[in-house]
Protein backbone atom coordinates (compact mmCIF):
# COMPACT_ATOMS: atom_id res chain seq x y z
CA UNK A 1 0.00 0.00 0.00
CA UNK A 2 1.00 3.49 -0.70
CA UNK A 3 -0.23 6.70 0.90
CA UNK A 4 0.19 10.10 -0.88
CA UNK A 5 -0.46 13.35 0.72
CA UNK A 6 -0.23 16.33 -1.45
CA UNK A 7 0.00 19.94 -0.04
CA UNK A 8 -0.15 23.18 -2.02
CA UNK A 9 1.55 26.22 -1.26
CA UNK A 10 1.38 29.58 -3.44
CA UNK A 11 5.07 28.25 -4.23
CA UNK A 12 5.39 24.78 -4.05
CA UNK A 13 3.83 21.19 -4.62
CA UNK A 14 4.61 19.17 -1.90
CA UNK A 15 4.59 14.94 -1.73
CA UNK A 16 4.78 13.30 0.97
CA UNK A 17 5.06 9.21 0.13
CA UNK A 18 4.39 6.37 2.76
CA UNK A 19 4.34 2.99 2.44
CA UNK A 20 5.61 0.43 -0.97
CA UNK A 21 5.94 2.25 -4.39
CA UNK A 22 5.98 -0.93 -6.36
CA UNK A 23 3.13 -2.20 -8.64
CA UNK A 24 -0.41 -1.45 -8.94
CA UNK A 25 0.03 1.71 -6.28
CA UNK A 26 3.18 2.95 -8.47
CA UNK A 27 0.64 2.92 -11.07
CA UNK A 28 -2.01 5.06 -9.11
CA UNK A 29 1.10 7.82 -7.72
CA UNK A 30 1.84 7.99 -11.75
CA UNK A 31 -2.10 8.74 -12.12
CA UNK A 32 -2.03 11.57 -9.71
CA UNK A 33 1.57 12.79 -10.88
CA UNK A 34 -0.82 13.18 -14.21
CA UNK A 35 -3.49 14.58 -12.95
CA UNK A 36 -1.83 17.09 -11.02
CA UNK A 37 0.59 18.06 -13.94
CA UNK A 38 -1.53 21.27 -14.46
CA UNK A 39 -1.66 22.82 -10.93
CA UNK A 40 2.44 22.81 -10.36
CA UNK A 41 2.83 24.94 -13.31
CA UNK A 42 5.50 27.09 -12.20
CA UNK A 43 6.14 26.29 -9.07
CA UNK A 44 8.75 23.70 -7.52
CA UNK A 45 7.26 20.46 -6.72
CA UNK A 46 9.44 18.56 -3.53
CA UNK A 47 8.51 14.80 -3.02
CA UNK A 48 9.47 13.26 0.35
CA UNK A 49 10.53 9.69 -0.20
CA UNK A 50 11.61 9.36 3.66
CA UNK A 51 8.80 6.84 4.72
CA UNK A 52 9.17 4.65 1.21
CA UNK A 53 9.69 0.94 2.71
CA UNK A 54 10.08 -0.72 -0.83
CA UNK A 55 10.58 0.46 -4.99
CA UNK A 56 10.08 -2.20 -7.30
CA UNK A 57 10.60 -1.33 -11.32
CA UNK A 58 7.93 0.89 -12.43
CA UNK A 59 8.21 2.47 -8.71
CA UNK A 60 11.88 3.69 -10.18
CA UNK A 61 9.89 4.68 -13.40
CA UNK A 62 7.63 6.80 -11.93
CA UNK A 63 10.49 8.40 -9.46
CA UNK A 64 12.28 8.69 -12.73
CA UNK A 65 9.40 10.35 -14.50
CA UNK A 66 8.90 12.85 -11.59
CA UNK A 67 12.26 14.04 -11.33
CA UNK A 68 12.71 14.43 -15.40
CA UNK A 69 9.70 17.23 -14.94
CA UNK A 70 12.07 18.85 -12.10
CA UNK A 71 10.56 17.18 -8.83
CA UNK A 72 13.01 17.09 -6.21
CA UNK A 73 12.98 14.03 -4.99
CA UNK A 74 14.44 13.83 -0.92
CA UNK A 75 15.47 11.24 1.33
CA UNK A 76 17.75 10.65 3.92
CA UNK A 77 17.33 6.57 4.72
CA UNK A 78 20.20 4.35 3.09
CA UNK A 79 17.50 2.37 1.52
CA UNK A 80 16.09 5.25 -0.29
CA UNK A 81 19.30 7.02 -0.95
CA UNK A 82 20.51 4.02 -2.84
CA UNK A 83 17.39 4.01 -5.40
CA UNK A 84 17.90 7.64 -5.48
CA UNK A 85 21.86 7.08 -6.56
CA UNK A 86 20.57 4.72 -9.09
CA UNK A 87 18.15 6.90 -10.54
CA UNK A 88 20.74 9.84 -11.50
CA UNK A 89 22.57 7.10 -12.69
CA UNK A 90 20.02 6.08 -15.01
CA UNK A 91 19.15 10.03 -15.81
CA UNK A 92 23.01 10.23 -16.37
CA UNK A 93 23.01 7.40 -19.26
CA UNK A 94 19.91 8.65 -21.13
CA UNK A 95 21.42 11.54 -21.04
CA UNK A 96 24.78 10.78 -22.34
CA UNK A 97 22.48 8.14 -24.94
CA UNK A 98 20.84 11.30 -26.01
CA UNK A 99 23.70 13.43 -26.07
CA UNK A 100 25.41 11.13 -28.27
CA UNK A 101 22.89 10.45 -30.45
CA UNK A 102 22.59 14.27 -31.52
CA UNK A 103 25.30 15.85 -33.36
CA UNK A 104 24.79 19.27 -32.68
CA UNK A 105 22.64 18.99 -29.02
CA UNK A 106 22.66 23.13 -29.50
CA UNK A 107 20.09 22.73 -32.14
CA UNK A 108 17.67 21.01 -30.37
CA UNK A 109 15.87 22.26 -27.03
CA UNK A 110 17.48 21.19 -23.60
CA UNK A 111 16.57 20.75 -20.69
CA UNK A 112 17.90 21.02 -17.18
CA UNK A 113 19.06 17.68 -15.23
CA UNK A 114 16.51 17.27 -12.65
CA UNK A 115 17.46 17.12 -9.41
CA UNK A 116 17.23 14.16 -6.55
CA UNK A 117 18.88 14.66 -3.04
Amino acid sequence: MLRTMITDTPFEQKWVLQGRLCGVWALDLQEKWFSTRSTREGRKCAVDLEDVISVDGKGECVLLQMASEGAVLRASRAYMKHVLESLKEQQRQISKETHECNPNPKAEHQTQPSKMS
